[in-house]
């Protein structure tokens, strides 16, 4: 490992503790309604990852119809099927969502603040380089 990788490592290192400090634990369900629904997606999300190397391709086809058809008709929906088709309540006026939108600006902070002192450090460590080469026109100028 080469001595100039260590700021690299250890600007990693403070990224990830910085995010995981900043970080806003998930709110917990507030209904029953609401857990119902935040499981559905979860039972969705691990069927299509992890059923083809445990269920057979029956079992597999039976799940996948009942859960398509759950979401498909609105019965996992913490507002019922009635609640299906209606737009999305505005973010700038739900609470929640103002939270969710904080925790992803801390998020680009936390990624922002090292970026800015890595460039601090290249700015000291680099001071009087000259960057780019001259162009050809100016060089046929001058001759």
């Amino acid at each position: 490992m080469a001595t100039s990788d260590l700021p690299q490592i250890l600007t990693g290192v403070l990224r990830h503790y910085a995010t995981i400090l900043l970080a806003t634990p998930p709110k917990p369900a507030s209904t029953p309604l609401e857990s119902r629904e935040r499981q559905a997606v979860i039972r969705g999300i691990n069927l299509r990852n992890n059923a083809s190397a445990v269920l057979s391709p029956a079992a597999f086809e039976a799940r996948k119809s009942f859960l398509v058809n759950g979401f498909k008709g609105g019965a996992f929906l913490k507002s019922g099927p009635e609640g299906r088709g209606q737009a999305a309540p505005n973010p700038m006026t739900d609470p929640a969502a103002m939270d969710g939108m904080m925790g992803m600006m801390k998020g680009q902070m936390a990624m922002m603040i090292p970026q800015t002192l890595i460039m601090g450090w290249i700015n000291a460590f680099f001071a009087g380089f000259v960057i780019r080469r001259p162009s050809l026109l100016t060089a046929c100028k001058d001759g």
